[in-house]
């Protein structure tokens, strides 16, 4: 057995040691500048990355499920609204979290304009930030969940372009939808979220390789949830 293949079974048992919570609930307050301003690096990273390309869509997934993708793309979307017209698509059919953070109707999205049964002005909402909308999962997630990787899902994407100055896209865990390396073919870059003393590093090379192998441009790993020890003689003294 490879160590990336013992690496996923590893993670696939301690998975089944944790519940999924019921409702997401993000670490940081949105009315806390401080707070948002932990993430204003990335948007930094991401837009230098992706300089001179207008209009740019931005992949964020993770290897693993659970490592904060919808929480990064939450408050990195209220960061960049300041200034940008911004599109969030939660192409996350298997644990949407996106309409609930945003406190907007799942009624229609993303599921409806792939299984052609709407468009995309009619799908998207907007939300209660200025300058950001958002293009929920929609139901019928699950039979949507196949087009993913689809021409038709990159037309959609070509379409949110339109509306926007910057979108992002909430996509499943590369391990649980290969196919999310696909879509992140579709855009002009990538974002990959690591949840640090959880992720293992051969989940994450297996990762990168799904997205080299899809052709997906990479520009950053987000480093999730990193504490730094203080050791007690040090701390006393702060």
């Amino acid at each position: 057995m490879s160590r990336i293949e013992d690496a996923l079974k590893k993670a696939t048992e301690m998975e089944g040691r944790f519940e999924e919570p019921k409702a997401p609930r993000p670490v940081l307050s949105s009315e806390d500048p401080k707070a948002l301003s932990l993430l204003a690096p990335v948007r930094t990273n991401v837009q230098f990355g992706l300089a001179g390309i207008p209009n740019p869509v931005v992949t964020v997934c993770s290897a693993l499920p659970r490592e904060g993708v919808s929480t990064i793309v939450y408050y990195l979307a209220q960061i960049l609204s300041a200034d940008k017209r911004t599109l969030v698509v939660d192409a996350n059919f298997r644990s949407p979290k996106m309409h609930q953070l945003l406190r907007v109707d799942n009624a229609r999205g993303l599921s409806d304009i792939i299984l052609e049964k709407r468009s995309v002005e009619e799908c998207v909402t907007s939300t209660s930030i200025t300058n950001l909308e958002l293009l929920s999962s929609g139901p019928g997630a699950s039979a949507a969940h196949w087009f993913l990787g689809s021409a038709v899902a990159r037309g959609v994407l070509q379409e949110c372009r339109k509306r926007a100055d910057i979108v992002l896209v909430d996509a499943p865990p590369l391990r649980e939808t290969p196919d999310t390396a696909v879509l992140g073919s579709f855009t002009d870059g990538v974002v990959l979220v690591v949840r640090a003393r959880k992720t293992k590093r051969e989940l994450v090379r297996y990762a990168q390789e799904l997205l080299d192998n899809a052709g997906a441009h990479q520009i950053g790993v987000v480093l999730n949830r990193m504490k730094f020890w203080i050791p007690g003689f040090l701390y006393r003294r702060l």
